[in-house]
């Protein structure tokens, strides 16, 4: 009986342990490799400019409506692969 009282408290003892480290249970096979934590990246942050830059001026005259656009079939798929050069076959 005292023998598994003893054993018991050694193994809540490393419970405590090893909660208290944040290692895993078994870790006599584990790296310390294995337990280091990926590095944090740095934050990606946007910012803007508090003087107003104009960096061009856009052409009055060219249209810039959206242009519907019909679904291309297979067959015109096909037909457009099949025309295709490709580099080897333009030097022969």
């Amino acid at each position: 009986m005292e023998a598994s009282l003893t054993e018991y408290y050694r193994q809540e003892c490393l419970r405590a342990l090893y909660a208290k480290q944040e290692r895993p249970r078994d870790c006599a096979w584990v790296s310390k490799d294995m337990m280091a934590k990926a590095p944090r990246r740095p934050r990606k942050r946007v910012t803007f400019a508090t003087v107003l830059e104009i960096v061009g001026t856009a052409d009055v005259s060219v249209d810039r409506r959206p242009i519907d656009v019909s679904p291309i079939s297979r067959l015109e798929i096909m037909e457009l692969l099949s025309q295709r050069i490709f580099p080897g076959q333009a030097c022969n």
